[in-house]
């Protein structure tokens, strides 16, 4: 959830099936934050909302990372060293470091869990990683400053949001090439593809609005205005509200996507770089840069119902398991 150029918390910046060996470890809700400046990984306890384990990583910059579908294994990106580690949730340990572009900063996994995509902002390109090999199997080349990451529902399609021009790529999955640029407002960052797999939502940072995409056509359905610095946007599992980060005000927004309104704006940490919707609705969680922490918003009531207060140093992005 990231317009950056440089290791600065606002530039940094989410299902998933059962194996034997994970039923024991998963009998609780959990999450992953990537901590920027922590060199670490932050295990939370969604249960009882609290850090229940820290894995150690030897590089700092870590940002965008996603949980594979049957729950195995985390992807994070490691942007001082080029890199994006592979975490063992068995284990809570790094089995492997694959080597992608420059300055990664979000990653995206393929609904089958076969393909993890990155988006590198400083070369202005996507590593495609195949999960069975950790190896890089293709490299696509995008806009400027790519910094957002997004698979379609039906794994065919990967979009990815161009800061710097000010564009999304289309990257067709099939043959890991460009098959349509759209054109976006200014600072196109965070995304979160609607349920019923028809639309996309964008925030626009720069321009302070979001905008919603047909999936199929590019063409733009509605854009909303008010927001300010939106960074990052999650929505519900019945697509009945979308939540965006808003960077310069510390706020969570809550927006009906039946009436198009901001319903809510709830208060969180100091500079909000990301967020989350459980798999049941229920509860969405926010990552908190400059304040440490993890918000735990009720979305029935739109307030926050707790905080991990030192989930990390510098909390950049995270990912739900339920």
């Amino acid at each position: 959830m990231r317009a950056f150029h440089s290791i600065h918390p606002l530039c940094f910046r989410l299902v998933l099936g059962f194996t034997a060996c994970l039923a024991a470890a998963f009998a609780q809700p959990y999450g992953y934050v990537s901590n920027t400046m922590g060199n670490n990984v932050s295990v939370v306890n969604r249960a009882t909302n609290t850090v229940s384990a820290t894995i150690s990583i030897s590089a700092a910059g870590l940002t965008g990372l996603s949980i594979t579908p049957n729950g195995s294994y985390v992807y994070v990106a490691e942007q001082t060293k080029n890199s994006v580690a592979a975490i063992s949730t068995a284990s809570n340990a790094v089995v492997a470091t694959i080597p992608v572009g420059s300055s990664p900063v979000q990653v995206a996994i393929t609904p089958n869990g076969a393909y993890v995509y990155v988006a590198n902002q400083q070369s202005n390109n996507v590593s495609v990683i195949s999960t069975a090999t950790n190896t890089v199997v293709a490299t696509v080349a995008v806009g400027s400053k790519p910094v957002g990451i997004a698979a379609t529902l039906d794994g065919s399609k990967v979009l990815v949001t161009n800061l710097l021009s000010a564009s999304i790529s289309v990257i067709a999955t099939a043959s890991n090439t460009v098959s349509a640029t759209w054109t976006a407002l200014s600072g196109p960052n965070g995304m979160a593809i609607s349920p019923d797999g028809q639309h996309v939502w964008v925030t626009n940072q720069y321009a302070n609005s979001v905008t919603e995409y047909s999936l199929s056509s590019g063409s733009v359905v509605e854009t909303l205005t008010g927001f300010t610095s939106p960074n990052s946007a999650a929505i519900t599992p019945n697509g009945s509200q979308l939540y965006v980060t808003n960077a310069n005000v510390s706020s969570l927004y809550a927006v009906n996507t039946s009436t198009l309104q901001i319903t809510a704006k709830i208060a969180v940490g100091s500079l909000p770089t990301s967020v989350a919707v459980s798999s049941d609705g229920t509860t969405a969680y926010v990552t908190n840069a400059y304040g440490y922490s993890l918000s735990e918003i009720n979305t029935s009531t739109n307030t926050v119902e707790g905080t991990i207060a030192k989930v990390g140093i510098y909390p950049d992005s995270v990912a739900l398991y339920h």
